[in-house]
């Protein structure tokens, strides 16, 4: 399984619940999501998968690779839709005759804009995650299920995630505060619950050294991890020899 997706989804699951109007649900990868329409009392809503995951690698670093993971994320609006303004107030749509994809445009650009600009820890942490976006694939549909018709959107956001957590030790940074939020998350659908699980995933069965868990995100065999030397960037600048005035030097010297 990926972590990352996993992070992914999770995060953008609750920054989207913040975002948008409270009568809109947002599920996290429902298996029979139309059954929600195919009531008495129909209601839109929003479902988010991860699709696919693709990791380009050097050598065998799995778990350091350049990872990418489609994040799907599906607006599907009933024939009869009130929906919330900005400034106040709302605005009842029949969206068999028209405004549906109004409001859909409009959903999309609340959501793009929780997750490029919204403040919430969620949405915080979902970028946190998420190092660069960059295909955004919108496509429109009609949906016609037994008795249920409905108009939907699918946003598929390309995602170029940081790597999957490293095993054999407490998870740190993003990974970190992604336990913490989990674990102070008082939503229905036990989230909280997961977060014992996430710790123990990362930390891994035993705790390695710090040498073991570079060789693991570095992909190297035991060989190639006895005889790498990881030293320690300088961080004064100072300490760095000022070349370009040797080179000046040099430069004046052949002339």
């Amino acid at each position: 399984m990926s972590l990352v997706a996993f992070a992914i989804r999770v995060a953008a699951v609750r920054t989207l619940r913040e975002a948008l109007p409270s009568g809109f649900e947002v599920l996290d990868s429902p298996q029979e999501p139309m059954d929600r329409l195919d009531c008495a009392s129909p209601a839109p809503f929003v479902a988010v998968y991860t699709g696919h995951n693709e990791t380009e690698i050097d050598a065998r670093e799995m778990l350091g690779g350049k990872s990418k993971v489609d994040l799907a994320i599906q607006f599907v609006l009933p024939a009869s839709l009130t929906f919330p303004l900005s400034g106040g107030g709302s605005i009842t749509l029949d969206t068999r005759k028209q405004g549906a994809e109004t409001a859909l445009d409009v959903l999309w650009r609340r959501a793009a804009c929780a997750f490029d600009a919204g403040a919430s820890p969620w949405a915080s942490l979902w970028r946190e995650f998420v190092i660069n976006t960059p295909k955004i694939v919108n496509a429109s549909y009609l949906i016609e299920v037994k008795t249920v018709r409905a108009v939907a959107r699918e946003v598929v956001v390309s995602c170029e995630p940081i790597h999957e957590p490293v095993p054999g030790a407490a998870p740190e940074g993003a990974w970190a505060a992604l336990v913490e939020l989990m674990r102070a998350d008082q939503a229905s659908d036990g989230l909280a619950g997961l977060a014992d699980w996430l710790e123990a995933e990362i930390a891994g069965p035993a705790e390695l050294t710090q040498a073991q868990r570079d060789a693991a995100y570095l992909g190297l065999s035991a060989y190639a991890a006895e005889n790498v030397a990881i030293l320690e960037v300088a961080s004064d600048v100072g300490n760095i020899p000022d070349v370009t005035a040797q080179i000046e030097v040099m430069a004046e010297g052949e002339g």
